[in-house]
């Protein structure tokens, strides 16, 4: 069971049915350390700077290519090739930035900016919002109220004078809340055509049943009222199509152990410790061939399980490879959804831990025990012992590292 169709928003609340997939259990039965060195399999390896979006035509590169790989059921596919335009962003209004316009947003490239900084998200959503048809303007100049709803399920931002409540707080907190999304600028109301919808500075929301939260294309809309090129381009000759494999570092090569050395047997890990990736205090390893995980603290092994991961039988049921980290928690939650016409519900799923924004999980499994073999829709099934343990171990911001 899992959860890519985990957010529903039902009656302006959010469900979350996010995956089922858990972080599982590996049995280490140690003798002495493993012995023999990593080699530099690593060393001459490097991600693509540049790659192609087939689906749409167009390119992603470098600062923005990061910034649709965090982000990608957010923005959508890229509509345009990088341009330049005047943003409005910045110490200097009328500065002119690179910019690429994506299915539901735009990005710009703020180079006077501090590292890691640098790309903003642009307010179309505030454009929209000002362009919207009269009959929304109530929505948008009433002030909001929470009406004696708890802070969990309903905020209100002295900004703008609006509310936040129930399915839209939850994904906009989890998408990245005012750096991504903004502030809201309305509250919700029901579009033309049947949903709710709720305006942001940079985006706006919507929701209709059996539908999840998520992004109205304003991207698209934008591009057409500016008149700019949309147009497929053929893949370059020197950039790669994307595949998200191609951002994942090759195994690392131990050399063998002498003859008179033990190594470590690992259940379910024949002795393979593939070892660290990112950078940070912390990274967990999960590999999809090994249906195993590592725990790292510095360089230290910490803690290693058998798992679960995505059946892979549908998109939606395949566990994201790649570089993520741990972006929310949750020592509780009832997870439901939709996956190929069939529906879900698991109560009380322990010790969630989400990796991505696309509703993938670690988290502890109490319906099984086959630890090892694929079982989920997308998350990491773990054993529910190495799910405390990581939940008590692992704070926001761990790496997590998915390999094949």
């Amino acid at each position: 069971m899992d959860g890519r169709q985990a957010r529903k928003h039902r009656g302006g609340m959010l469900t979350r049915s996010i995956g089922l997939l858990g972080m599982a259990l590996i049995l280490a039965l140690l003798t002495t350390p493993l012995v023999g060195s990593i080699a530099s399999a690593q060393e001459d390896w490097a991600p693509p700077p540049t790659v192609y979006i087939e689906k749409t035509g167009h390119t992603l590169d470098r600062l923005f290519l990061e910034a649709w790989r965090a982000n990608p059921g957010l923005l959508g596919n890229p509509i345009t090739e990088e341009l330049e335009q005047v943003t409005g962003l910045g110490e200097d209004p009328g500065k002119v930035h690179t910019v690429q316009y994506f299915e539901r947003m735009a990005i710009a490239y703020l180079p006077e900016n501090e590292p890691g900084d640098q790309v903003e998200t642009l307010p179309l959503g505030r454009d929209a919002a000002q362009r919207a048809d009269r009959r929304y303007r109530p929505a948008i100049e009433a002030r909001g109220t929470c009406d004696g709803l708890e802070e969990d399920v309903c905020v209100t931002f002295d900004e703008t004078d609006h509310t936040l409540r129930l399915g839209f707080k939850e994904y906009w907190e989890l998408a990245g809340g005012e750096d991504m999304l903004g502030l809201p600028l309305s509250e919700e109301f029901t579009a033309r055509d049947g949903r709710t919808v709720q305006y942001f500075e940079k985006t706006a929301l919507q929701w209709q049943p059996g539908e999840d939260v998520m992004p109205r294309s304003l991207g698209k809309d934008a591009a057409k009222r500016l008149k700019l090129d949309t147009k497929r381009i053929p893949p370059p000759a020197d950039v790669l199509e994307y595949d998200e494999a191609l951002f994942v570092p090759p195994p690392p090569e131990l050399d063998p152990p002498a003859e008179d050395e033990e190594t470590v047997v690992v259940v379910g890990g024949d002795g393979f410790d593939p070892g660290r990736f990112q950078g940070g205090d912390k990274e967990i390893v999960i590999s999809i061939s090994a249906q195993a995980m590592w725990a790292y603290e510095g360089d230290q092994l910490v803690n290693s399980s058998l798992v679960s991961t995505g059946v892979g039988e549908v998109p939606e049921t395949v566990t994201p490879l790649g570089f993520h980290q741990i972006l929310s928690k949750y020592d509780v939650q009832t997870m439901e959804g939709t996956i190929s016409n069939e529906y879900y519900r698991v109560p009380d799923v322990p010790d969630v831990m989400y990796f991505d924004n696309l509703g993938n999980a670690l988290h502890g499994a109490y319906w099984h025990s086959n630890f090892g073999v694929p079982m989920s829709h997308g998350c990491v099934n773990l054993p529910l012992d190495v799910a405390a343990w990581m939940y008590d171990w692992a704070p926001i911001g761990t790496a997590v590292t998915v390999i094949e």
